[in-house]
């Protein structure tokens, strides 16, 4: 029988506390996740729940997106220039920046430029001695083939790293400020190579962010408690506690109780339940993200055309958006949200200076652009059968639908999803399995191209039409295991490589919807929808961010 953890709290189980400390629980935030993080490295993962429990508790990075502008804003780096051709970008660290104290290691020093090129150099170089600890597989950074973009990291002083690129990208600042572009501890990395123990650097972590790592129990929860050096105001909870809680339903059972403090992914048929309830807050975020249902298009006979379209043809998505969602979520009729499109938008009114913040002066864009997007294909049953029949599939054809166990951001309920799928296609002459599989299997069959259909998604990392593009579409996005259809068009990696060293905001969009029409017309995907995204929390607690580009951050949160 599982041990949840508000039964450990009064009774002070929980490794480390005081026995005595009667203010435990008021101190302490407890947050209801649905699964465990993969990793303790977001460098390591694209899961959503390991970017939750780690990106901004564990983690700082050189910069940061503000939440309401999309504007680069300083992180661990305080000021930065960019040379005129691109090719050079140069970051001053803020001063005094302390790593975290645990029992496993005590910091000599301030963080200094030496740590950034740790953190990155890992990354690119494949005789680095962490290059290959934990896998050696760093799927957001080599989806955007950071190998080849960065030629070098090197410190030019203790404060000051330089970037030195092999190519213009307009994006990169973006990645830098991405939740996977963390920055670990040259030092701590250096005292487990010494002591044969590397792969503890991604077990037991250490960073600079808000809180560090206190214990884990894989499936029950996670403690961390408050750092105490933290460079800014931080949180007046003790510890932050995620207990994981993979069911919803049992989620907002604690939160209903008094028992979590916050919930993450409540379902989309218990919102009225929390909006009606006095004592729990609701907050709702516009979905930069989009749920897709993916053929394996190299496997018969889903790399017929004609057979992806003809599905593409049977479905409605409008009952998947109400019986899902229960209309909180818009219908997909292409891959790109038009809220990516404003952010998007709003990110480029609102670019970073390329000097010194406060020095530079920047000529804001105000051209307003407007393009035709190509519009998805209608539910049309008669024409779906037309089509099987032309791929000689009268008979209809029998395949297995994967999903993802658990909820996701994109996708609330994916077996109530697969469900409405079969009912869909089964006129068609389809009979579809269901199997629901945990984050790594369903990784390891996509990565092996072992599946012949998927229930998945993306949620975009960045304010740019390229991170959901190429995560979801690029061929080099197959090798990432982000790329579930297993479809390379050259045409469209192309047209994404254009719009990535152009400047110009029109140009860029261009390139963008010349891609997102190729991958429309061999219909590589089929969207269905994009969804809001939620986060119920007890109205005792304040300062909880919903991120626009990731999940919560619990740095500035207080409990009265």
């Amino acid at each position: 029988m599982r041990l949840w953890l508000w039964a450990l709290l009064p009774t002070l189980v929980l490794a480390g506390c005081n026995e005595k400390d009667a203010n435990l629980a008021h101190n302490s935030l407890l947050f209801c996740t649905a699964s465990s993080p993969l990793s303790f490295n977001p460098q390591l993962v694209i899961s959503t729940e390991t970017l939750d429990a780690t990106a901004h508790q564990i983690y700082d990075r050189l910069l940061a997106l503000d939440p309401v502008s999309q504007a680069i804003a300083p992180a661990l780096a305080n000021q930065w220039q960019r040379s005129e051709d691109g090719l050079r970008y140069r970051f001053h660290l803020q001063p005094n920046i302390r790593f975290h104290h645990t029992d496993g290691f005590s910091p000599t020093r301030a963080l200094t430029a030496d740590d950034v090129v740790f953190s990155f150099t890992r990354i690119t170089d494949s005789q680095h001695p962490y290059h290959q600890v934990s896998g050696g597989h760093y799927p957001f950074f080599d989806t955007i083939n950071w190998a080849q973009l960065v030629q070098e990291v090197r410190a030019i002083d203790e404060h000051e790293v330089e970037f030195v690129l092999n190519y213009a990208d307009a994006d990169f600042l973006y990645y830098l400020a991405s939740d996977y572009a963390v920055i670990l501890s040259g030092e701590y990395g250096a005292q487990l190579l010494a002591a044969n123990t590397p792969q503890l650097l991604d077990q037991k972590p250490i960073g600079t962010g808000p809180f560090l790592l206190n214990f884990y129990r894989p499936d029950e929860f996670i403690r961390y408690l408050r750092h105490p050096d933290y460079w800014q105001t931080g949180s007046n909870s003790s510890q932050l506690v995620f207990d994981i809680t993979p069911k919803s339903s049992k989620r907002l059972a604690k939160l209903l109780a008094g028992e979590c403090d916050a919930m993450a992914n409540p379902a989309a048929s218990q919102l009225e339940v929390i909006q009606k309830h006095p004592d729990l807050a609701l907050t709702a975020a516009a979905g930069i993200n989009t749920s897709v249902l993916a053929f394996n298009t190299q496997k018969a006979p889903f790399d017929d055309v004609r057979v992806r379209k003809a599905i593409s043809l049977a479905i409605n998505k409008d009952d998947i958006v109400q019986a899902v969602y229960f209309g909180r979520a818009t219908q997909a009729d292409t891959l790109l949200p038009n809220a990516l499109w404003q952010q998007q938008d709003q990110a480029m009114e609102n670019q970073p200076p390329v000097s010194p913040p406060e020095t530079r002066t920047t000529e804001t864009q105000t051209t307003e652009t407007h393009f035709d997007r190509h519009v998805g294909y209608e539910q049309n049953v008669a024409r779906a059968r037309q089509l099987l029949a032309e791929a000689g599939l009268s008979a209809g054809v029998k395949m297995t639908l994967l999903m993802p166990a658990g909820s996701r951001t994109y996708n609330p309920d994916a077996l109530k999803t697969g469900q409405l799928l079969q009912q869909q296609l089964a006129p068609l002459g389809i009979k579809l399995t269901l199997r629901d599989l945990n984050e790594e299997m369903l990784r390891n069959m996509l990565l092996t191209g072992q599946h012949d259909a998927v229930l998945t998604g993306w949620s975009a990392d960045i304010p740019s039409p390229d991170n959901i593009l190429r995560n979801l579409l690029s061929c080099r996005a197959i090798s990432a295991g982000t790329n579930a259809s297993r479809w390379c068009n050259s045409t469209f990696d192309a047209e994404l490589n254009l719009a990535r060293v152009d400047t110009e905001r029109a140009h860029r969009h261009a390139y963008y919807q010349a891609a997102q029409y190729l991958a429309d017309l061999d219909v590589a995907l089929i969207p269905l929808a994009h969804s809001q995204r939620h986060l119920s929390y007890r109205r005792s607690v304040s300062g909880l961010q919903l991120l626009p580009y990731g999940g919560v951050n619990f740095q500035r949160s207080e409990k009265e």
